[in-house]
Order: structure tokens, then sequence, then C-alpha cells
């Protein structure tokens, strides 16, 4: 067991903290940091819960460890603590158990503080067998589920609390784009995983919230660039990062953004993270011989697409 968590997490979640159906087995061991969940072994949301709670103590027994411990009752869409209570909120493997994405993501947001992080692992689509042969979730179903409100009330017991979803990053990143678009969240991109460092079957989303974000964004490409120039001239590396993962945050999809968020977290001394965009980049184009050269350099390895 890694008594150390996890780095990419030990250093956005900083501050208190909630945890969201944290497993004892694959704990983040952060400090200050409460756990929430459906049902404690006693109490739950729903009859159902105390079933699946009797399922995942005995996985837990496999890993030869004790459920974790519950500090209160709730899920990612009734989360019993008032508006910007956290610095932060961590999640591994369990925002595809929930029906409704968007409305997970707003109450992400409602329990945040301003300026707080979202930090979330989902599973690839192909870590549970069963997800294999299942279609990506679509953002229409996501849209679908938010307008119709959704919730675990309307779900049948047969998949109870089961994969509700099955995403890739990108299909992840797009429904963030749309939310921050239509102004139902105010999340920056900080940073992502193709393959998430914790235990390496999921993606990694950080998420920062802003509250204005979109007010810091540029329709003509010509302010944009003028304004990064600025930034980049005045020796301001962290504000042009920012400027860019802005934009990303509204529209992740643009190659030569990628490539300037790969740059400039270089130059920041963190070409960890920056990799992950340079990645991203080539996955978008991957004929630039340019971005898979950098890609070689620093990895000391050859670029697999891992988008299949």
């Amino acid at each position: 067991m890694n008594v150390n968590g996890m780095a990419l997490a030990n250093k956005y979640c900083q501050g208190s903290g909630l945890e969201i159906g944290a497993g004892s087995h694959n704990a983040f061991y952060l400090p200050d940091c409460l756990n929430v969940g459906p049902c404690d072994g006693e109490s739950f949301l729903y009859p159902l819960d105390l079933k699946d709670f009797k399922l995942y103590a005995n996985e837990q027994a496999n890993y030869q460890t004790e459920p974790a411990r519950i500090d209160a009752l709730g899920d990612f869409t009734d989360i019993p603590f008032a508006d910007e209570t956290f610095d932060y909120l961590i999640s591994s493997h369990v925002i595809e158990h929930v029906p409704n994405l968007f409305a997970a993501y707003i109450e992400a947001s409602r329990v945040v503080k301003n300026d707080g992080v979202f930090f979330c692992i989902f599973p690839k689509r192909n870590a549970d067998p069963n997800d294999r042969v299942r279609a990506l979730t679509t953002l229409e179903h996501m849209i679908d589920a938010y307008e119709k409100r959704i919730d675990m009330s309307q779900m049948d017991e047969y998949n109870w609390r089961g994969h509700y979803h099955v995403f890739s990053l990108q299909s992840m990143l797009r429904a963030i784009n749309l939310i921050n678009s239509v102004g139902l969240g105010h999340w920056l991109i900080e940073g992502v995983e193709e393959t998430d460092t914790k235990v390496g079957n999921g993606h990694t989303v950080v998420l920062r919230k802003q509250v204005g974000l979109s007010a810091l964004t540029y329709k003509e490409s010509s302010q944009f660039n003028d304004e990064l120039n600025a930034r980049i001239q005045a020796q301001d590396l962290e504000g042009a990062l920012h400027l860019v993962k802005v934009a990303l945050s509204f529209d992740f999809f643009n190659p030569h953004n990628l490539y300037l968020a790969f740059a400039l977290s270089c130059q920041l001394d963190n070409a960890r993270e920056g990799l992950e965009f340079l990645r991203q980049a080539l996955i978008l184009t991957p004929e630039n011989e340019e971005f898979r050269k950098l890609f070689v350099q620093m990895t000391g390895g050859p670029f697999i697409n891992p988008v299949h």
C-alpha cells in the first residue's frame, strides 16, 4: 500500500477537503479530509445503499482492510455541507456512478470555495470488462439527463449505483467545455492525465473553480495573441499559462494552445504536467513531427496514441 497517496493530489488538494466514495484500499492519505458516502453500514440515503454497502465491505475485505469511515451521508448530487465549505473535493472512480453528470459538477462547484479544486479520477473505458463493449456516453445523453433532472430515485435496482457512464478523457473534457460554455460551471482546467498516476487504470482531470472565468476569454484570436505576448514579454509566465488554460477550459481541442500549455509548463519547471498537454496535442495531430520529436526527447520512448 502506498502510504504517500498520489503526488498530483498532494500538490493540488491543499487545505480542508472532502472525498466522495473513499476506498480504504486506494487511499489518498490527505490530511484534514472528510469522507462522504451513501451508507455507513447502518444509515443510508436509499434502502438499496445498505445492500450495496455490504458488497463494498466484502470487496474491501479482499484487500484485508475495513471500509473507509463515513463522516456524513451523501453522494455526488447531495453533499450535506454548506456552500463554499471546502478547499478541495476529490473522488476516484465514483463520478461514473452518477446518472446525472452535470448535476454532479454543479454540486461540486457549490461546496468548493472559489479558487478551490475539484480533483477527479474516472476509469478508462476498458478498465471494467463490462464497459469495454459499451459506447461512450454522449453529450446529448448528459444534457437529456440534466434537463429531465434524473437522480438515484429513478434508477433500477439491477444496476444500482453501477457504471451509468463510460468516458474517455476527451469525452469528459468535452463535457467540461460545455459546462463552462453554457454557464453551469466555472472550471479552469489545471491539468490532465491520460493515465492516472494513482493506480493507472483511469484518467485524471484537475479543475479549479474560478467564478467569472468566461469573462477572461477573448473572442478574437488577435486579442488573445496580443495579451499572451504581452505577458510573456513581461516575464509573467504564470499569467501566460493561466491565459492559455482559460482558453482550453472552453475549447480543449486546440493543438496550438495545448502546445503552448506544454511549453509554458516546462519553462515553469513543471515538465511532468506539461507533457500531458503535449500528449493531447499529439492525439489531435498525430502526424505533427515537431510534437512527436519533442515527446520522444522528453520520454525516451515512442508516442503511442492511447485513443482507440
